[in-house]
């Protein structure tokens, strides 16, 4: 009888092993960047697991994959790219050639690029120096979320349904986040702000305020650029040093000391993209003040 038990319970054991738990049977899909997380999970909900490339803390201009990630890769359904970011052009052919199953999709196709110059070849064009940060824009942020949407649903046409009815509810908080920055900024008096990486190219462009960057085409600043950044914020009264949580403090610090003002931390790769970009905001315009 002990040993029918047994049977019994070893039999029960098997069938629950075979039977793959949740999380291993749940599709997932891979993103670049954090904020990416956050839109396939505001239109997926939880029926999707993502995996994010460029880990909390890391720079997505020079971060390396692990042999894990890698890995790991071989398991996604897609990956979903956030445009012209170092890290996606060091890795993507890589990425591709190792993975030749993977489905890719850019979700930059619709951007409105900053870039140092424009070229018209035929029927397209080449942009060089490109600014990635498109994602600190609600108004790119809306096409980045398009064609998020139109790529789950391409990958998972059963869920259309819900998928729509999240993305449009998306959209309308993302319009509601333009409006709410819309009204914060209208009433600035002084449109300029210090950053040390200047990762606010396109928030700076929807509402009206002026970047200057402490850091020049990737190299930190000279001491003849840093002089010229104390005389021209004493003069605009600007006293604030926004830097990103990846960056190191040391020039931002120094410049603030000339300023006898203070460096305040921001994270352009927050997570709740939304909660992110309202602090990064409220930063700028406590800076201003």
């Amino acid at each position: 009888m002990k040993h029918m038990k047994r049977l019994l319970i070893l039999a029960l054991l098997f069938g629950m092993a075979c039977s793959s738990p949740e999380k291993s049977e749940k599709n997932f899909v891979t993103v670049t960047i954090l904020p990416q997380k956050y839109f396939v999970e505001r239109i997926a909900g939880d029926l999707l697991q993502v995996q994010v490339l460029v880990p909390p803390g890391a720079g997505p201009e020079t971060y390396s994959l692990v042999p894990s990630q890698m890995k790991e890769l071989s398991g996604s359904l897609a990956w979903l790219r956030i445009g012209k970011i170092g890290f996606e052009d060091a890795w993507s052919e890589k990425i591709v050639q190792a993975n030749p199953d993977l489905k890719v999709f850019d979700t930059s196709q619709r951007a409105d690029w900053i870039a140092e110059e424009i070229v018209q070849h035929g029927d397209h064009v080449h942009a060089h120096g490109v600014d990635p940060h498109i994602w600190m824009s609600p108004a790119e942020v809306q096409n980045i979320v398009t064609l998020t949407y139109q790529a789950l649903v391409s990958l998972f046409p059963d869920q259309e349904d819900l998928f729509k009815q999240n993305y449009e509810d998306f959209r309308i908080e993302i319009e509601l986040l333009d409006n709410e920055l819309l009204s914060l900024f209208e009433g600035l008096e002084n449109r300029e702000f210090l950053i040390f990486h200047p990762a606010l190219s396109y928030l700076a462009r929807d509402y009206d305020l002026e970047q200057i960057s402490l850091e020049v085409d990737g190299k930190e600043p000279s001491p003849k650029y840093m002089s010229e950044l104390v005389r021209h914020a004493r003069e605009m009264g600007i006293r604030v040093v926004l830097i990103q949580k990846e960056f190191d403090k040391e020039n931002a610090q120094q410049l603030a000391k000339e300023l006898e003002g203070e460096v305040v931390q921001i994270d352009p790769l927050a997570e709740n993209w939304i909660e992110g970009l309202r602090d990064i905001a409220n930063k700028i315009v406590e800076g201003s003040k």
